[in-house]
């Protein structure tokens, strides 16, 4: 089967179009540039030069294709320009939409993230339960604005599934400067390592291969107009590093920082800004993400996709492999 994918330059996007690669698809991928090191390599893979924004790019790229699944996206908390969120989140998924119903496209997967849904309070949050705070970082909005759009086009004629990942994690290409696998490569190779105070508060974390079955089996099963949560374990910062000491035999050296510690680090990351124009790694609007719980519920892709993940520690174990092996930086 010819299949569509953007992002493939992406951490999930790239593993998905090997996986899908490897299964005996023909991936169709599209990248602004060619000569990325981040384009998947395979012999079922085709490289289309083009953009999310160039309607007439993606008509090519995706002609014959009868699945699309759109990964790509603006994925941090800040940018000089912030109207680059608008135009690749939203106008860029409304782009490939119009495209995909154009082409006769069967099915279409949408990636969004948790962070739409929120902090939790009591309980896991699940796909339908609302969002209880204003939305404070283009990301998450945009993604928000996305997702409707996704939804609207079942009404037009495109049978269109949402994937929500959580924090990921696992072997793969890096492509942001502050993740979860740079904290693990980080403690693992005996590095002090930073974590909020208190070291209780939850976070839902996803292994990176359980992410990309998620991807296929939502395309395969997923109701149309139907967000679907792809996540994990939902642990604490405190039982996160506890289970990396056990199997890596880390003796990394674990501080806890409190939220006005964290603020004056990204007043200083500011700072920087202000002079060197380079973007910061958190703001202070985006700190309160670090000390709040975000704890989510993957039920019901357990029950109508027979999505599966992986036993913690075995996602561990693979995660830690990897960074030694890849000497990941």
């Amino acid at each position: 089967m010819k299949i569509f994918i953007t992002g493939a330059t992406g951490y999930i996007g790239h593993q998905l179009a090997l996986k899908l690669a490897n299964d005996g698809n023909i991936v169709h991928i599209i990248v602004r540039d060619q000569l990325s090191p981040n384009i998947p390599v395979h012999n079922n893979t085709i490289v289309f030069r083009g953009d999310i924004t160039d309607i007439s790019s993606l008509k090519i790229a995706m002609a014959g294709c009868l699945q699309v699944y759109h990964t790509a996206a603006i994925v941090k908390l800040f940018a000089q320009d912030p109207s680059i969120f608008y135009k690749i989140n939203v106008e860029g998924t409304r782009n490939l939409l119009h495209a995909s119903l154009d082409a006769g496209v069967k099915k279409f997967v949408y990636t969004s993230t948790c962070g739409v849904l929120g902090a939790s309070v009591n309980t896991p949050k699940s796909e339908n339960d609302p969002r209880t705070e204003s939305f404070d970082n283009e990301y998450e909005f945009t993604k928000f604005l996305a997702e409707n759009l996704v939804k609207d086009f079942v009404h037009k004629g495109l049978f269109t599934v949402i994937v929500s990942p959580s924090k990921v994690y696992g072997p793969g290409i890096e492509t942001h400067p502050i993740s979860v696998n740079w904290a693990i490569n980080k403690f693992i190779k005996g590095k002090l390592t930073i974590i909020p105070k208190p070291s209780n508060i939850l976070s839902n974390y996803c292994f990176i291969d359980d992410i990309v079955n998620g991807h296929i089996l939502a395309m395969k099963h997923g109701l149309g107009g139907e967000k679907y949560i792809l996540g994990g374990d939902n642990l604490s910062y405190k039982t996160l590093f506890h289970e990396l000491r056990l199997l890596s035999g880390s003796k990394a050296r674990i501080i806890q920082a409190p939220m006005f510690v964290v603020k004056m680090w990204a007043l200083m990351q500011w700072c920087k800004y202000l002079i060197t124009k380079e973007e910061p790694f958190v703001t202070l609007k985006g700190i309160h993400h670090i000390f709040i719980n975000k704890v989510y519920c993957n039920e019901k892709a357990k029950q109508k996709l027979g999505y599966r993940p992986t036993p913690l520690r075995e996602a561990l174990k693979q995660t830690i492999q990897f960074c030694k092996t890849k000497n990941y930086a």
